[in-house]
């Protein structure tokens, strides 16, 4: 016997796929390459209102179906040292909850010393740290200063993960700044293309959605549940 609520549940995400692929096509473009993006932005915020209709704050549903449902948290929980160094220079510069880390250049001090500065890490695969490293370098310099519980609560506002919302789903969407990828123009064919600068790359970012698609639609059919309900 057929089960109406699981065959509206199977058209729901039938759609979503549907509604990818379009964005997919105007994303692999150079003409509508920034259109593309800020749809796959928009589409992970729809998703997790739908998963997490109770969650008031929007920062919050947005980072948590990142890292439940993207299935790339090795990449999401990474800390970007290069926003670390700039943050004092960056439009977040007067964010009071990024004020509440303390100690904040003597960190930076700190973990350029080990890492490089801003020059020698903006294209170096060590600019991407795990959280759980950079304690365990900061703890054996054995700094009277260091305050871990402040560190490791406050640290997450530097992860892939905080970026992606931040510059982004705020940056890109209200403000059309698309920092997380530099414009190109190529002269022999006179048009303009635009190259990944961050780990989270064009790649990163459509199998994100996907990967959060495919997921709740599991999870939905498993459970005969709208991302609603689960």
């Amino acid at each position: 016997m057929s089960n109406p609520k699981l065959e509206l549940i199977t058209e729901f995400f039938k759609q979503w796929g549907k509604d990818i692929t379009r964005a997919e096509n105007l994303f692999n473009t150079d003409d509508y390459f920034f259109e593309g993006l800020l749809v796959l932005s928009c589409y992970i915020g729809a998703l997790a209102r739908h998963r997490y209709p109770q969650e008031t704050k929007d920062w919050k549903s947005y980072k948590k179906i990142v890292s439940e449902y993207s299935g790339q948290n090795a990449i999401y929980e990474n800390i970007d040292l290069l926003f670390f160094y700039q943050w004092p220079r960056s439009k977040l510069a007067n964010a009071k909850t990024y004020k509440r880390m303390t100690n904040h250049s003597d960190l930076v001090a700190l973990l350029q010393a080990q890492f490089g500065d801003e020059d020698n890490i903006r294209n170096d695969p060590k600019r991407y740290q795990k959280r759980e490293d950079l304690l365990a370098y900061i703890e054996s310099k054995n700094v009277g200063w260091f305050d871990e519980a402040n560190f490791m609560q406050y640290i997450e506002l530097f992860s892939n993960n905080q970026i992606l919302y931040e510059f982004l789903r705020c940056e890109a969407v209200h403000n059309a700044d698309f920092q997380l990828f530099s414009r190109a123009y190529q002269v022999a064919d006179n048009k303009q293309t635009y190259e990944d600068n961050h780990q989270i790359n064009r790649a990163v970012i459509l199998a994100t959605v996907k990967c959060i698609v495919e997921k709740l639609k599991s999870e939905c059919l498993g459970n005969t549940k709208w991302p609603q309900e689960l």
